[in-house]
C-alpha cells in the first residue's frame, strides 16, 4: 500500500528549523543545488561501467538536449549517510547526532571489543544479515523469557513438521535459545513463526526501526533473513532521495595510453579511451518525502510528533551538510570534482514550480550545531542504544561450490537446525 496519500498529523506540522518552515499539509520538499566543475575543466566523469559507458538520454520535454546521470540515488544515499559521520570507517556519529540510536557489532559484544560493522555504515542498515544474526551479550529477564518462547515455538513447529514426514521418529531434544537480534525483532512484532506477522502488527516495524536505527527510516530497508524471518512486507522505501544530473550534455572520448615497463603484459603499451561528458548545467536534486515519514507509526501522541519532527530535521541536515561540503568543491570520483554555484541552492514545497526560494543550508547547519533535541524526553529513546552493542557471529568457512552461511543461525542450538541466514 502506498503511503503517498497520508499527510502529517496537524500536531506535527508546521514547525520551523534553522529558518526553514515546514507548513501544515506539506507532502514533499524538493531541493536543488546548481554545481560546476571546481577546476574549470568542463570534462566530467559520470557514473558508469567500462563496457556500458555513461547513462545519457534525451530530455522528454525537449528543452535540455541530452541528460546524463552523473550520480544516481544509491550513490547519493551513501553520500547523505557519510556526511553524518565523524569516522566513516567505524560509523561514529558527528557531534550533532550524539545520542541518536544505532547498532554496533563487535567481536565480543562489548563496547571496546574489536569493531566489525555498524548500522551507520552497513548498506542494509539494521536489516543487514550481520546485524540480524548478531547476539545480545547480556539479556534482561523479559528478553530471556521472549527468547525462550521463540525457541519453544520453533521446537513445536519442528516437531509438528517432523510428525507429518516421519511419524515414528522420536522428537529431538530442545536446544538452548539463542539471543539473536532477529528473534528479538520477531518478538517485538508479535510473530510466533518466521513467516507470519499479523497484519495489524506490521506497522510496528517503524517503531522498532526508530528505536534501534532511525536513519533506516530515511534511507529505506527490507528485512529478509533466511530460515529466521521470511515474512514479506517488513520494508520501507527511501524517504530521502538524491541524484546529480547533467543537462545539455555531449559525449566526449578522452584517449589514453598505458605503458608496461616490466614487460609482463600482452602488449608493452595499451591504447584506450575514457568516456567523459560536458554539460551546460549540472544539478544535485533532492526530495524529502514528508508524507511517507508522516504515515509511519512512530509512537503515540507527543512521542509520534517529536519523532516525526526529528526525522524531518535529520533529512534537512543531511542535504544541508552535503551542500555545505560542495561550497568549496567535493570530489565525487577521480575526474568529477564539483562545487556549488554561488546562490545555487533552491527549494520548493509539494511541487517544483517557478524558480523556487533560496535554501538556507547555512542556517540549518547552525541550528543543528545548537542542538537537534535528540535527548528530549518526548522522543523516549531507550538508554544504551547509542550505540547498542551486539556480538558478531562469525560465518562458517566457505567450501567450494557452497554459499557462505551464518554460524549458529538456527532457531535452537540443535545442530540439525543450524542453517545459514541471508538477508
Amino acid at each position: 500500500m502506498s503511503h503517498s496519500t497520508t499527510q502529517a498529523p496537524p500536531s506535527a506540522l508546521p514547525f520551523t528549523f534553522g529558518g526553514f518552515t515546514i507548513p501544515a499539509g506539506c507532502r514533499r520538499i524538493f531541493i536543488t543545488a546548481e554545481l560546476e566543475p571546481s577546476n574549470g575543466d568542463p570534462r566530467i566523469q559520470p557514473t558508469g561501467f567500462p563496457d556500458i559507458g555513461p547513462v545519457l538520454y534525451p530530455d522528454p520535454a525537449e528543452k535540455d538536449g541530452l541528460i546524463c546521470l552523473i550520480d544516481g540515488e544509491a550513490k547519493m544515499g551513501q553520500f547523505l549517510e557519510e556526511v553524518c559521520l565523524s569516522d566513516k570507517y567505524e560509523g561514529v556519529w558527528r557531534s550533532e547526532l550524539t545520542g541518536l540510536p544505532y547498532i554496533k557489532l563487535t567481536s565480543d559484544g562489548t563496547l571496546n571489543g574489536d569493531f566489525v560493522t555498524s548500522t551507520t555504515i552497513d548498506g542494509h542498515r539494521f536489516a543487514s544479515e550481520y546485524v540480524m544474526g548478531a547476539q545480545f551479550a547480556e539479556v534482561s529477564a523479559e528478553m530471556k523469557k521472549a527468547f525462550d518462547e521463540q525457541a519453544a515455538a520453533a521446537k513445536a513447529k519442528e516437531d509438528e513438521d517432523e510428525k507429518k514426514t516421519s511419524p515414528k521418529k522420536p522428537s529431538k531434544k530442545a536446544g538452548t535459545a539463542k539471543h539473536e537480534f532477529v528473534l528479538w525483532v520477531r518478538h517485538l512484532l508479535g510473530m510466533k513463526t518466521k513467516d507470519r506477522c499479523p497484519a495489524s502488527h506490521v506497522p510496528r516495524i517503524f517503531k522498532v526501526a526508530m528505536e534501534y536505527d532511525p536513519m533506516a527510516l530515511l534511507h529505506g530497508f527490507q528485512i529478509s533473513v533466511k530460515d529466521k524471518l521470511t515474512f514479506v512486507g517488513l520494508r520501507s522505501p527511501r524517504a530521502i532521495t538524491g541524484s546529480v544530473i547533467g543537462l545539455g550534455c555531449d559525449r566526449l572520448a578522452v584517449p589514453g595510453v598505458r605503458f608496461d615497463p616490466i614487460g609482463t603484459a600482452a602488449a608493452s603499451q595499451a591504447i584506450f579511451q575514457k568516456q567523459r561528458i560536458t554539460a551546460k548545467r549540472i544539478e544535485a536534486r533532492f526530495c524529502i518525502d514528508v508524507s511517507l515519514l508522516a504515515s509511519m507509526r512512530l509512537g503515540d501522541g507527543e512521542q509520534a510528533r517529536a519523532r516525526l519532527e526529528l526525522l524531518i530535521k535529520l533529512a534537512l541536515c543531511k542535504v544541508a551538510w552535503f551542500i555545505g561540503e560542495m561550497q568549496d568543491g567535493k570530489r565525487l570520483r577521480t575526474e568529477c570534482d564539483l562545487r556549488l554555484v554561488k546562490n545555487g541552492a533552491r527549494f520548493w514545497l509539494n511541487r517544483i514550480d517557478g524558480k523556487g526560494a533560496s535554501f538556507p543550508f547555512p542556517a540549518i547547519t547552525t541550528a543543528a550545531s545548537a542542538g537537534l533535541g535528540i535527548t528530549e524526553p518526548a522522543l523516549d529513546f531507550t538508554p544504551g542504544h547509542s550505540p547498542l552493542v551486539l556480538r558478531h557471529v562469525a560465518s562458517k568457512p566457505k567450501n567450494d561450490g557452497e554459499s557462505t552461511e551464518g554460524e549458529g543461525n538456527g532457531e535452537t542450538e540443535a545442530p540439525e537446525s543450524e542453517e545459514g541466514g541471508d538477508a
